[in-house]
Parts: structure tokens; C-alpha cells; sequence
């Protein structure tokens, strides 16, 4: 039965909590029970997947049934862009630890390039689960397609970190919510930003190609 009014809103918003509270709970499950090596990534992109279905309209699905559909699709295609992105990462940490105790100047110059460079990495990886979840494409496609997204939309990337580093920092102050809520909530917002993105890139190429 439909709600209208306060009690609506209200009922509304405790579903959303509950929803939020379920994907972050089967987030945990699952990576825990995959060992992390084996779960972590494959439960991220479930996570991103199952939200970007809420934000399609798509609320009524089972949560549980639908998070591990997800977890089992392309479990070693993601597993493979996963540890990809944690080897550019690896790489960029080395290089920055490097540069940063080097005491040549001429190393030193190239600090402010590789910070650029790790913050296009950063938002990279933001945009890489939910372009794996939006679009068909082999892994390294979805990695450069993400990076170039970086870089097409500045603003909502901007937008995307921003609200993402607020929401975090609020969780830590109040840490008890952090088992609830924090993963889910983060996921959310960057899949809203993301797909906000997507969806204008489509529009754009259809238009242009009208």
C-alpha cells in the first residue's frame, strides 16, 4: 500500500536506510568470505551494480539474490581490472615514496606531475566499477574509458570527490555508522555521479550523431 504525506517520506527514507544497510552488510559478508583477495573486488562491483539499478528505478529487486548474481557475473574479469588498478597503484606509491625522499632537485620536479597523475588514478578508480558495471567493454577499454572520463568531466569528477571525501569524513565522526554504512554510501554516490556522467555522454553521441 502507498504512503502519502510525512509517514510517506518517513517510510521512504527507512527503506533506503535498510537498503544502504543490506548492500554494506553483503559487501562485508562477502569480501570477508572470499578471504579479501578473493572477494573484495567482485563484491565491490556487486555493490556498484545492485546500486545502479536502484538509481535506473529498479528498487523492488531481491537485494541478496541480485548482490550475488553480480558477485559471480564476470567474477574473473573483474578480478583482473581489480588488480590492475592496484599495480598502477603500487607503482605510483613507490614512485611518489621516491621522489619525496629523494634530495636531487632535478628528481624532485617531477613531484607535482606524478601528484596530477595520482589524483587521475584516484578518480580513475572511482569511475572504473561503475563503468564495468554500465558498459560491455574488455577490461583495458574500461580502464581508459574511465581515465578519459576523468578528464572529460572535471567538475562531476571534482563533484564526485568531494562529496565522497564530506560523507566519509562524517562517517568517522560518528564511527558506529561506519559497519552500516560505510562502503555502501560512498558507492552510491559515486555510482549517482558516474552514471549522471554516463548518461550525458550517450545523450551527447546521440544527438551529434542525429
Amino acid at each position: 500500500m502507498e504512503m502519502n504525506g510525512l509517514m510517506g517520506g518517513v517510510y521512504r527514507i527507512a527503506e533506503w536506510i535498510m537498503r544502504l544497510a543490506a548492500i554494506n552488510l553483503l559487501w562485508i559478508l562477502f569480501t570477508v568470505g572470499g578471504l579479501v583477495v578473493g572477494g573484495l573486488f567482485p563484491a565491490t562491483q556487486a555493490a556498484f551494480a545492485v546500486t545502479r539499478q536502484w538509481i535506473r528505478g529498479e528498487t523492488d529487486l531481491p537485494i541478496f539474490k541480485t548482490f550475488v548474481h553480480y558477485f559471480k557475473k564476470d567474477y574473473l574479469k573483474v578480478q583482473i581490472m581489480g588488480l590492475c588498478l592496484a599495480i598502477i597503484g603500487f607503482v605510483l606509491y613507490i614512485d611518489l615514496v621516491f621522489i619525496y625522499q629523494s634530495t636531487n632537485p632535478y628528481v624532485q620536479l617531477l613531484a607535482f606531475p606524478l601528484l596530477i597523475l595520482t589524483f587521475i588514478y584516484i578518480l580513475t578508480c572511482f569511475y572504473a566499477f561503475s563503468a564495468f558495471v554500465h558498459y560491455e567493454l574488455p577490461v583495458f577499454k574500461l580502464l581508459k574509458h574511465a581515465a578519459l572520463h576523468t578528464v572529460v568531466r572535471p567538475f562531476l569528477s571534482i563533484g564526485m570527490l568531494i562529496s565522497c571525501a564530506g560523507v566519509v569524513f562524517l562517517m568517522f565522526q560518528f564511527p558506529g555508522v561506519l559497519p552500516f554504512f560505510g562502503v555502501s554510501i560512498p558507492v552510491f554516490l559515486l555510482m549517482w555521479f558516474s552514471h549522471t556522467g554516463f548518461i550525458r555522454n550517450e545523450e551527447k553521441q546521440k544527438s551529434q550523431a542525429a
